[in-house]
């Protein structure tokens, strides 16, 4: 069953920018446009891929399946500007992401409002040399190139906006910490166990209200298979959601945004006859039409989930259009590098702070971590803050490493072995996300510093 939350015409809820394109004051917002760009970033030579870690020293990238995208949605309310930018590749380092802020920056984006989440598909490059026995340095400069204009771009492209949003329902995604008995971590396929099947929607439409662009989200794994697509760079799940979204809204531009999904992969099984409960692995299809089967599923929940909002304003109301148009929309956001407790030494921070942050685009608020935080996390955030509009994503900023919830720390396993930090870690990320929405209500266009991990 969908979660519509349609937008109505409201200060709160509508946002727009005037057709008079009257300028803001500097204290205060003003009506809305908003850009989109994007970017091939696909290499152009082979590549060591991310993900896989049996993939490592073995061989770089065959071919390509699909071009590999960078894309953006610049928010300008007259007043400051919040950049959204969506990545297909499974991680950054955290020379491209000062790369990026410095670009948003260039751009009249203060870094503090600028979110970068990668889809964390397992089928693109590296974006660096520090892993052993992976060369992709040349990989790492056509990154940076072909992402420094894509800020000054979307700029280019702001157009008068009406925004509205939804939350539609997939349950592509399946929980993959399969418990034995005694409820310890096995791995596998788990239908018994939660995952998040939100998709949050936000479309962008014009001063005519044509849709421009669909920006939207889900929480799971893209490793849909593996065999003969191994080797070959791809986007995975997200571009074929891309391409139904596309299709069902033709001229518009679809961006998606990995969610709270470390323990989330694709519902594509088949029984497994040694007594497990099962396998991801294709079931009757090959590599390339599994990706695009879960890749369409997604697709159709995006566009079930917009299917039934009515136009923000009635095209035979040119008065009330302007009006929406002209509603000022509240911008900003805040980043912080939050010292997490370790978990070989809970007494003492982690070694490095933890990238978190929450930006603001009227009255929806976008959380978004570094790591992959498992779906407990997410759905939790959104469960604390009743009354708002949240959208939870991981695999935000720079960086990888699992965070799991602290329910799942006595199962053991996979993720829980492989997460750095003390159970207290998950009270500490959830209340600042509250924190940072309570700041944002009260002052949309913050101005904490971004911090610096290196010199």
């Amino acid at each position: 069953m969908q979660n519509v939350l349609p937008v109505v015409l409201a200060p709160a809820l509508v946002f727009g920018l005037s057709l008079s394109a009257i300028a803001a004051p500097a204290d205060q917002p003003g009506p809305l446009r908003v850009g989109t760009a994007t970017a091939d970033i696909t290499p152009e030579a082979p590549a060591w891929l991310y993900g896989f870690g049996g993939r490592d020293g073995v061989k770089a990238s065959e071919g390509v399946a699909r071009k590999l995208l960078a894309q953006c949605a610049v928010f300008d309310n007259g007043q400051t500007r919040v950049a959204l930018v969506s990545l297909d590749l499974g991680r950054i380092g955290y020379a491209q992401l000062r790369r990026l802020r410095a670009a948003a920056e260039a751009a009249s984006i203060p870094q503090q409002h600028l979110m970068v989440n990668v889809s964390h598909t397992h089928f693109a490059p590296y974006d660096e040399d520090r892993v052993p026995g992976v060369r992709n340095g040349e990989y790492g400069a056509l990154l940076a190139e072909r992402t420094r204009g894509l800020f000054a771009a979307a700029v280019a492209d702001l157009q008068p906006a009406l925004l509205d949003f939804a939350v539609g329902s997939c349950v592509m995604g399946m929980n993959r910490r399969y418990l034995k008995p005694d409820g310890t971590y096995r791995g596998g396929p788990e239908p018994r166990k939660p995952i998040d099947p939100d998709v949050p929607v936000l479309r962008v439409l014009d001063a005519q209200g044509q849709v421009r662009a669909v920006l939207f989200g889900y929480a799971c794994h893209p490793t849909t298979a593996g065999g003969r697509a191994m080797f070959l760079l791809g986007t995975d799940y997200p571009g074929y959601a891309r391409d139904w979204v596309a299709a069902a809204y033709p001229g518009a531009v679809p961006i998606f945004f990995q969610g709270c999904g470390g323990d989330i992969k694709p519902r594509s099984i088949r029984p497994s006859n040694g007594g497990s409960p099962g396998q991801f692995h294709c079931v009757l299809l090959n590599e390339e039409e599994m990706k695009k089967a879960v890749g369409y599923e997604l697709g159709r929940a995006v566009v079930a989930a917009t299917a039934v909002l009515p136009p923000p304003v009635p095209a035979n109301r040119p008065q009330e259009l302007e009006a929406a148009l002209a509603v000022p929309v509240p911008l900003g956001g805040i980043v912080e590098a939050v010292p997490l407790p370790s978990k070989e030494h809970p007494g003492q921070m982690h070694t490095y702070p933890w990238h978190i942050g929450v930006w603001r685009i009227g009255d929806l608020y976008l959380f978004g971590s570094q790591g992959e935080l498992l779906n407990a996390i997410g759905r939790r955030i959104k469960r604390e803050m009743p009354g708002v509009r949240a959208w939870t994503c991981g695999y935000t900023h720079w960086g990888s490493g699992y965070f799991a919830d602290a329910a799942s720390r006595p199962e053991g396993g996979y993720e829980v072995d492989n997460t750095a930090f003390a159970v207290e870690a998950e009270e500490i990320l959830v209340g600042n996300a509250r924190r940072y929405v309570k700041e944002l209500q009260r002052d949309p266009v913050h101005a904490a510093p971004v911090p610096r991990l290196h010199p």
